[in-house]
């Protein structure tokens, strides 16, 4: 049994991973958005760079300049089992952090890539996006001069906005307003922030009618 949910959600992660419809209710939009790939790790940066047809806004193109061609990012091997999945999705967050925040923040994104609570899928739970948001919550609180702030606003608002489609999904109806409005004022710091590209990635992911599960609108 075990086995079998290891091939599920592995065969899910690596559809997802090459931007392949798998599903209506949670695969990723038809036209892959800058959010999508910074926040989420799907579709590859790889892929993305390798398709010539498709039109980019002026900030993705901006994203795109700064990665540099010898980044992970562009580099990496898709993962072959659930350990490699895991250490994939640490280690391109790791990188995201740095390509926007600058090399200085290094430390600080490897350190925080390495202790979120990351999970190779979501399982349609609204626990466990949630779980990640309540980590930047904590994360924040300890460390509140810490140099990638904007970055941790704008995937907590990501991880807010996929645990409210996972509560509207479970009929949760006690949990997702709550949500919706923890969105909001995530969204709201994210896309204030004085950094251009936070704030552009922030406004990308609003203007999507879903991040993770299709059909339960915006919050």
């Amino acid at each position: 049994m075990r086995n079998k949910k290891f091939i599920l959600c592995f065969a899910l992660f690596l559809a997802l991973l090459g931007g392949v419809k798998v599903d209506r209710s949670m695969a990723a939009p038809h036209d892959p958005s800058l959010s999508a790939i910074v926040l989420f790790g799907m579709p590859s940066v790889k892929e993305i760079k390798q398709n010539k047809n498709l039109k980019t806004s002026e900030c993705f193109q901006k994203y795109l300049k700064a990665i540099p061609a010898k980044s992970f990012l562009l580099t990496a091997a898709i993962p072959s089992g659930p350990e490699e999945a895991l250490k994939y999705r640490r280690r391109n967050l790791e990188e995201q952090i740095v390509i926007i925040m600058g090399d200085k923040t290094r430390e600080e994104a490897k350190t925080f890539s390495k202790a979120v609570p990351l999970f190779t899928e979501w399982e349609g739970m609204s626990e466990n996006p949630l779980n990640e948001a309540n980590f930047i919550d904590n994360w924040l609180q300890k460390r509140p001069r810490t140099p990638i702030v904007p970055f941790l606003y704008l995937l907590k608002a990501h991880r807010l906005r996929a645990a409210y489609e996972c509560a509207k999904a479970g009929h949760e109806k006690d949990l997702w307003p709550i949500l919706a409005v923890d969105y909001k004022q995530s969204l709201r710091k994210a896309v204030s922030s004085d950094h251009p590209l936070i704030s552009c990635i922030a406004k990308d992911m609003e203007a999507q009618p879903y991040v993770y599960l299709e059909g339960y609108g915006r919050p």
